[in-house]
């Protein structure tokens, strides 16, 4: 795949991001060395998800910090400055609009990839997109889902490496960690350095 002038697209609640996430951005850049850059875009709020309870400030100052020392990655605060949910064709449609030339490629879980065909208005979001990457989370192969057959030109599947980690699972397990200064396996130092001066997740 010809990756000049391409633009990845990776969102998420980011709550905390970890050392899966940045797995995903490593595997990104190895595979399309010549894009033109990775946009990092937390959510407010998902369409399947709860609020959050953690700022949006707070998120985006530990994403910065996560992917600061990645070239060319940026984080677009554009989704979680907005107080309603964060659909992706919502998203998509914007940044086409702010980048009319931009070829976007969208990287989503193999979770979200199996149900990919309930998401608001998923064909035209495949229209809009020049590729769909989707990356491992649990599984060494990921099974195919069969009601994005006439899209399965478009599809790429990343060979990131497995990290098990969960933001769900984090932020259950964070206040005892913080209580005992103990720093979960799946963040990284400087992650985890913020959340301890905020004494957040607690």
């Amino acid at each position: 795949m010809n990756s000049s002038g391409l633009v990845g697209v990776f969102g998420g609640s980011f709550d905390p991001p970890h050392l899966g996430h940045v797995e995903v951005v490593k595997s990104f850049w190895e595979n399309f060395q010549n894009a033109q850059e990775l946009l990092i875009i937390p959510n407010h709020i998902s369409p399947w998800k709860q609020n959050k309870k953690t700022s949006p400030e707070l998120i985006l100052d530990l994403v910065q910090a996560q992917f600061q020392n990645f070239p060319n990655t940026k984080v677009w605060d554009w989704e979680i400055k907005r107080e309603t949910p964060s659909y992706t064709e919502a998203t998509i449609l914007e940044l086409l609009n702010i980048k009319p030339d931009a070829v976007l490629t969208l990287l989503i879980g193999e979770d979200n990839y199996s149900e990919f065909h309930k998401w608001k208005n998923w064909e035209n979001i495949l229209d809009k997109l020049h590729s769909l990457l989707v990356f491992r989370r649990f599984s060494e192969s990921i099974p195919p889902n069969e009601n994005l057959q006439k899209f399965q030109n478009k599809i790429v599947f990343l060979q990131n490496r497995i990290i098990e980690a969960a933001s769900v699972d984090l932020r259950e397990e964070l206040p005892k960690c913080i209580l005992d200064n103990r720093k979960p396996i799946a963040l990284s130092n400087e992650v985890w350095d913020i959340i301890l001066k905020n004494r957040s997740y607690t």
